[in-house]
C-alpha cells in the first residue's frame, strides 16, 4: 500500500496566496473588504471551539496513563518550574523588543474601533482570590461549553488522576478517550483548511478599514514576532538544550517540522 501523501505544504502557499488576495481587495475595494471581517471571526471561532476538547483529552490521558502519581508530581513540577522560569524570559525578550519596534504606534484607529479595544479591556484586573475560584467551572462539563481553558485544565487533570486510581478498571474509559481525541484531531485537520478563507476576510477586513497603515503596522508586528522567536528558540532555547541534554536545537526543530 503507497504511503499516503503529506499535502499539508499546498496549505501554507494556499494561506499566503489569500493573504495577498485579501490585501488587494482591500485596497481595491475597502467597503466590500470590511463586510468580510465576518470570515475570520468564523475562522477564530471554530478554532476557539476546539481548544478545551483538545486539551482534555490530552492531559487525561498523559496523567491516566502514567501508573505512579509520584512520577507525575515529579514530572509535573519540574515542567512547571520550567514553565515559570522560560516564561519570565520569554515575557523580558518580547517587552524589550516590543518597546524597540513600538509595533502599532503609527496604526490611526477608528472611533469605533477603539471603542471596542477599550470594552474588551474592561475587567481585565481581577484579584488572586477571584482568579484562583475563576478556576473552579460551575459544573463538570461547563468548562467544555464556556470555553474556559483552564477550567478544562482542571477538570482534566482530575479526571486523569481519577482514571489513574481506578487501575485497570479506568483503561476502558482511557481506550474512550483515545478514540476521542483521535476524532478531536481529525475535525481540527477539517478546519485547518479553512484558513485561507479565514485569512482572506480577516486581512482584507483590517486592510479595508485602515488602509496602508495597517500594513506597516502588521509587518513591524510579525518582523517583532519572528525576531522575539528566533531569540528565545536558538539562543535560550538551543543553549539550554545543548547544556542540558546535549541536543542540537537543529535536530529538534526537524523533528517538530511538521506539526
Amino acid at each position: 500500500m503507497a504511503a499516503r501523501r503529506d499535502r499539508t505544504h499546498y496549505l501554507y502557499l494556499a494561506v499566503i496566496g489569500a493573504v495577498l488576495l485579501g490585501i488587494a481587495v482591500g485596497f481595491l475595494a475597502p467597503g466590500v473588504a470590511v463586510e468580510l471581517k465576518p470570515l475570520g471571526t468564523g475562522f477564530v471561532n471554530l478554532i476557539k471551539m476546539m481548544i478545551s476538547p483538545i486539551i482534555f483529552c490530552t492531559i487525561v490521558l498523559g496523567v491516566g496513563s502514567v501508573r505512579k502519581a509520584a512520577k507525575v508530581g515529579a514530572v509535573g513540577g519540574l515542567a512547571l518550574g520550567y514553565f515559570l522560569v522560560m516564561s519570565t524570559v520569554a515575557l523580558a525578550i518580547g517587552l524589550v523588543v516590543g518597546n524597540l519596534l513600538e509595533p502599532g504606534s503609527g496604526l490611526h484607529l477608528t472611533k469605533e474601533l477603539a471603542e471596542a479595544g477599550a470594552k474588551q479591556a474592561e475587567g481585565a484586573s481581577e484579584s488572586t482570590a477571584d482568579f484562583l475560584l475563576g478556576i473552579i467551572p460551575t459544573t463538570l462539563v461547563s468548562a467544555f461549553t464556556e470555553g474556559e481553558v483552564l477550567q478544562t485544565l482542571l477538570v482534566a487533570l482530575l479526571a486523569g488522576f481519577a482514571l489513574q486510581a481506578m487501575g485497570e478498571s479506568g483503561e476502558p474509559v482511557l481506550r474512550g478517550i483515545g478514540h476521542i481525541q483521535r476524532l478531536v484531531f481529525r475535525i481540527l485537520g477539517m478546519i485547518m483548511w479553512v484558513a485561507p478563507v479565514g485569512a482572506f476576510g480577516a486581512i482584507a477586513a483590517v486592510v479595508g478599514a485602515t488602509g496602508l497603515d495597517a500594513l506597516k503596522s502588521l509587518a513591524v508586528i510579525m518582523i517583532g514576532f519572528y525576531l522575539t522567536c528566533g531569540l528565545f528558540v536558538f539562543v535560550v532555547l538551543g543553549a539550554l538544550l545543548r547544556l542540558v541534554a546535549g541536543i542540537n536545537i537543529w535536530t529538534l526543530l526537524k523533528y517538530l517540522g511538521r506539526e
